[in-house]
């Protein structure tokens, strides 16, 4: 790998490859993509070097011998910054890679719930004003073919029922932060479609690898697993008949890296989501886990009551560890009580054609907890991207769906 010479050759640019589905679409596309086809990865690191160890890091876990050597080959890491002008390359460079850059796949972004309103912008909307202003100086130049952006499917906020791949304009508020920069930065990309050639993803809660189990993110689906299974909590937030949206990093990466390469893909949308016929309830998590963790039943209250709990019966019933664990996880409290589904049939009829389809949770649900097991929820784990899991899992980083 390289961090500073570009290669003579049309480039892909990645951003948000060292996050949990960025790694597996970097991973995905070095696998499926011609030999040929080169990638250009934006990366932040503190340091000389830093960015292109954490990209490396990544293939390594992936890759090994001639395969490693090969997928090497094919990366070029830039340390850079997408919230600043030019992505925080020198203006010589930024230029060089408008030059060279044939299309982008947006995967960053900052996916903690509990920032301010302006500090989700920051990462969420203007880092995405400036990945988009690189593309658009790339078609000037006669060289971006494309402009693939990953959103969100809760940028639905807080609308219930049937939710549909063409909608996306509505006034009902959202839950959160991450919620409401992502619907923003999401207008702002389909605003650009009478400029470059776009394409919008927007996937649901997304888990560990339908085939492993892995994963390098312990938040969200995870959040209330864990606090039940190593005896945090007796109750937990939820409606029993909730049915809950959630899609395995690999089916997501997989569906992005297909369409990517698809004409009629673009100026859609696409809702990488589990499908209304595939949806478990939160009463089917827990019999899961129950079934799994060996652990009695925890009590289900509705996120509403919940916040009333958490007040002096709360601390008589919970103690003061439990109202804690509580308050780490009220960011998640919606997505367990939400009244809305996904329709994803236009997604699943450009997928049928090469076999691509969302499993059913219900077949790997043992793999994703026996992997929390072997990891400790991430306390000892694999390195990921120049981190362990739990440096990851910070519970101070309250982690959103993607």
């Amino acid at each position: 790998m390289e961090s500073k010479s570009l290669p003579d050759a049309s480039l892909t640019m990645l951003t948000g490859a060292t996050g949990a589905l960025g790694q597996e679409v970097l991973c995905q596309w070095l696998e499926t993509r011609p030999q040929q086809e080169q990638l250009l990865v934006l990366a932040r690191g503190k340091g000389k070097g830093k960015a292109e160890k954490r990209v490396e890091n990544i293939l390594r876990k992936r890759f090994t011998g001639e395969a490693l050597a090969q997928a090497e080959k094919r990366v070029t890491v830039l340390n850079g910054d997408m919230n600043v002008k030019y992505l925080g390359l020198e203006p010589k460079l930024y230029q060089e890679v408008v030059e060279h850059t044939e299309q982008v796949i947006h995967c960053a972004a900052a996916v903690r719930f509990d920032q301010p309103l302006e500090n989700a912008r920051e990462t969420n909307l203007e880092g995405t004003r400036n990945t988009l202003q690189l593309a658009k100086e790339a078609q000037k130049a006669g060289r971006m073919g494309r402009f693939d952006y990953v959103s969100t499917a809760y940028i639905a906020g807080k609308r219930h029922g049937v939710i549909y791949e063409h909608e996306f304009n509505h006034k009902k508020g959202f839950h959160n932060t991450y919620e409401q920069s992502k619907y923003e930065a999401e207008t702002m990309v389909r605003q650009a479609m009478g400029d470059i050639p776009v394409s919008v993803y927007r996937p649901s809660i997304i888990i560990g690898n339908s085939r492993t189990g892995e994963t390098s993110d312990f938040k969200a689906f995870y959040w209330p697993m864990r606090a039940y299974a190593i005896g945090q909590l007796r109750v937990l937030p939820g409606v029993a008949s909730c049915k809950v949206d959630l899609v395995p990093v690999d089916y997501v990466a997989a569906a992005i890296i297909h369409l990517n390469g698809q004409k009629h893909s673009i100026n859609r949308s696409f809702h990488l989501t589990a499908g209304r016929d595939n949806l478990p309830t939160v009463s089917d998590i827990l019999d899961a886990a129950v079934s799994f963790f060996k652990v009695k039943r925890p009590f289900l209250i509705p996120p509403l009551l919940l916040k009333v709990a958490e007040g002096k019966l709360g601390y008589s019933i919970l103690g003061e560890r439990g109202i804690k664990t509580l308050k780490l996880g009220e960011p998640y409290y919606p997505y367990f009580s939400l009244k809305l589904e996904y329709d994803n049939r236009q997604t699943l009829e450009m997928l049928k054609p090469v076999g691509i389809y969302p499993p059913r949770i219900s077949e790997f649900f043992e793999r994703l907890f026996r992997y929390c097991v072997e990891t400790e929820w991430g306390k000892r784990t694999t390195h990921h991207a120049g981190k362990t899991s739990s440096e990851e899992s910070n519970d101070k980083d309250l982690v959103s769906l993607r």
